[in-house]
């Protein structure tokens, strides 16, 4: 496999550095790249412009700055051309740029092999989803650059799922929610390594990659659910209940949730609704059991446990740790269909188990499938991953479920066996 600087999945930075952009203040294209600063969640080069003189920071395209890159005006700190609907991006970046942090910050560096030609993947960023779904890029770099060395940066709280087939980890100790901050600390340690390389580039850590070939298991170190045991092992369903994703009966209970909020009254009130969509599920697994009498059920999520362990398997915490996680996948894994919530909280479930029914809002029309690892490149992805109503009642739940179960053996036959296509 040949290792080429125009590759447009790879960005180079050493020797040379691939900006691949114009002077965002007159538009001229002979930029002088001073150097390539990595103060956290982007990776920026710093440039002059050889024809204006404009002093500037350009987004290197990778992340979300493949789509969408940004170039700050270093003499004055403004941004250049700020655009509607991009706050998610501009907010944190110039908060965390006029507000930059200069004492170390601990960044662990592991190294599995060494390599004078690498790769780094940056996976940084203050979303949990946004950091796993960069990770999913790793498996990409390995497959078609074995004689390279991929070097993830990644939060601590990820390290378990870095593959240990990567050459190098840059562990940093930070939380997520630290990490929109702008850290000259980062940028030092990454700046030492660098004399170590003949040849840098960086992986563009896109947003969204395509899941259905990567290996789960070489990330998680569980395997997924088998597709071929679909009917032949007892039914299983994992619900993914949390408090900050909950699923409501009515547009009523959700707008008066809301109010709670902007009144300071979540927190009291508010667990209210959790015990609401506690109930929402109990009926939900009731309804199951009516048509599917041998069917297990496990509970996850972010939130006080205990309150089904009399019709599942009751795993949620407020206490998250390696552990936790650990038999939260193993649950996953070992479930044909989790039912959950539509956010970041759906990308491990749906990565392990063979299928999902994923409760929609109304405001995440345009995201759809956005939080969904789906495994499948043939008409079962359309069987396997089921979207409802955000108000949908556990009538409409039971029915999604009980009939993926009973319908499952002729539809899998007449869409996937009886054909050319691929088989299973």
């Amino acid at each position: 496999m040949t290792f080429l600087s125009n590759d447009r999945h790879l960005v180079s930075v050493k020797p040379q550095v691939d900006l691949g952009a114009t002077c965002p203040a007159c538009g001229a294209n002979n930029i002088e790249v001073r150097k390539v600063r990595f103060p956290g969640i982007h990776i920026m080069a710093d440039c002059q412009c050889g024809s204006c003189k404009a002093e500037f920071l350009r987004d290197l395209p990778v992340g979300f700055a493949v789509d969408h890159p940004m170039a700050i005006d270093t003499k004055n700190g403004s941004l250049y051309n700020p655009q509607p609907g991009l706050a998610w991006i501009e907010g944190p970046l110039m908060k965390g740029y006029h507000a930059p942090v200069d004492r170390d910050i601990a960044v662990e560096r592991i190294v599995h092999r060494e390599h004078k030609d690498i790769i780094i993947l940056n996976t940084l960023d203050f979303l949990y989803g946004h950091v796993l779904l960069k990770l999913y890029n790793a498996a990409h770099y390995l497959e078609r650059y074995p004689e390279k060395g991929l070097v993830v940066i990644v939060p601590r709280m990820f390290l378990w799922l870095v593959p240990k087939t990567v050459a190098e980890v840059w562990v940093v100790d930070l939380r997520l929610g630290q990490m929109q901050g702008w850290y000259a600390g980062i940028d030092r340690f990454v700046q030492q390594q660098m004399d170590r390389y003949s040849t840098v580039h960086l992986a563009r850590g896109y947003a969204h990659p395509v899941f259905a070939s990567i290996d789960i298991a070489s990330f998680s170190g569980v395997k997924p659910f088998p597709i071929e045991e679909f009917t032949k092992r007892p039914a299983h369903i994992t619900f993914v209940a949390r408090e900050d994703r909950l699923w409501f009966a009515t547009p009523l209970g959700k707008f008066i949730y809301r109010v709670f909020g902007r009144l300071g009254l979540k927190k009291s009130l508010g667990r209210w609704y959790v015990t609401a969509q506690d109930r929402l599920i109990r009926r939900s697994i009731k309804r199951i059991l009516k048509a599917l009498p041998e069917a297990r059920f496990t509970i996850v999520g972010l939130a006080p446990g205990g309150g089904l362990a009399d019709v599942a398997k009751d795993l949620r915490t407020k206490s998250m740790n390696d552990s936790v996680e650990h038999s939260w996948i193993q649950a996953y894994a070992e479930s044909q269909i989790v039912v959950g919530v539509h956010g970041s909280n759906m990308l491990l479930p749906t990565a392990h188990a063979a299928g999902c029914i994923e409760i929609l809002p109304y405001d995440r029309y345009g995201n759809i499938v956005q939080d969904i690892s789906v495994r499948r490149h043939d008409r079962l992805q359309l069987f396997l991953y089921r979207f409802v109503d955000e108000f949908a009642s556990p009538a409409s739940i039971a029915r999604q479920a009980v009939a993926m179960f009973t319908e499952f053996d002729n539809y899998h036959r007449n869409n996937c066996i009886n054909g050319f296509g691929e088989k299973q």
